[in-house]
């Protein structure tokens, strides 16, 4: 029954796409064009720089790079120290909700300057995305310490296994084009979906356009900025929709992560809880 369903969806898909071939190839240049200007760009050196770094440098640090890199580079960072050994299921679900977010660079660049047009405080906006994952990880270390954990049975574990395992400069890089592709063909899935609904939803519908932006940030932010509200409330909403990521950046980072033990609910959860927190705290403050 599960596979007649999943075949009935795949072909009421494939026949819309045949009918609708003008929104596919619009949806699908939108997402290819932003992930070949915006995405490769910016984030693939830092993922080929990032897995250079690992084969140096020992320890949970390394991870905080994905603070300054963005997502789904955090989360990869994360993932290679999990699966060496590195560190326990419980820190590595805590360092990947606050080592996963959104990039600095895009939050200055495209949301404060090209899209708010440098009406919003760099500073307040960046505290109210920030904020949260400080929360979280103070919130996440009360906890741990009741807990005993599973670090403390790290003397256990193989030596060989607490170091990361040589990869050379081609198998490196051949990695990270993998990630890189992969989130490339979700941007463009997303892009054709929300290219979809857009062109079926009513323009004056603001929660339906709400709920579409959560699919993938970018055309997430881009419907957000031209909704009907105050710049407070469209700024809040932005916010909150930074500090989620949108439902496209769960599946880029649920791509790069081969360890079973690290959550993609768990990290769902945690986010959407960020992302409410970022909107209170947006009305708030901007």
């Amino acid at each position: 029954m599960q596979t007649i369903l999943i075949i009935f969806f795949l072909a009421l898909i494939l026949i819309c796409m045949l009918f609708h071939v003008p929104i596919v190839i619009a949806g699908a240049h939108t997402g290819l064009e932003l992930w070949y200007e915006s995405v490769l760009p910016s984030i693939l050196p830092f993922m080929i720089i990032t897995s250079l770094l690992l084969q140096k440098i020992q320890g949970r640090g390394i991870c905080y790079l994905g603070l300054c890199c963005g997502l789904p580079v955090g989360a990869n960072l994360v993932n290679q120290q999990a699966v060496t050994g590195q560190l326990d299921f419980r820190t590595a679900n805590a360092l990947l909700c606050i080592c996963n977010i959104t990039s600095p660079m895009f939050i200055s660049g495209y949301i404060l300057n090209q899209t708010l047009k440098k009406q919003v405080s760099p500073i307040l906006f960046f505290l109210v995305i920030y904020l949260p994952l400080g929360l979280y990880g103070i919130i996440t270390f009360l906890m741990n310490k009741r807990k005993p954990s599973l670090a403390r049975n790290r003397s256990a574990i193989p030596q060989h296994s607490l170091t990361h395992p040589s990869q050379s400069f081609e198998m490196i890089i051949k990695h990270s084009l993998q990630v890189i592709l992969m989130v490339g063909i979700y941007i463009m899935l997303f892009c054709i979906v929300i290219q979809f609904l857009t062109s079926w939803l009513p323009g004056d519908s603001i929660p339906a356009r709400i709920c579409l932006s959560t699919l993938e940030i970018t055309n997430g932010i881009h419907l957000l900025a031209g909704l009907p509200l105050s710049m407070q409330q469209k700024t809040a909403l932005i916010a909150g929709l930074t500090s989620f990521g949108g439902i496209c950046s769960i599946l880029q980072t649920k791509s790069v992560l081969t360890d079973n033990r690290l959550s993609i609910l768990h990290y769902l959860i945690v986010k959407i809880c960020m992302g409410i927190v970022s909107y209170l705290l947006a009305l708030v403050f901007l």
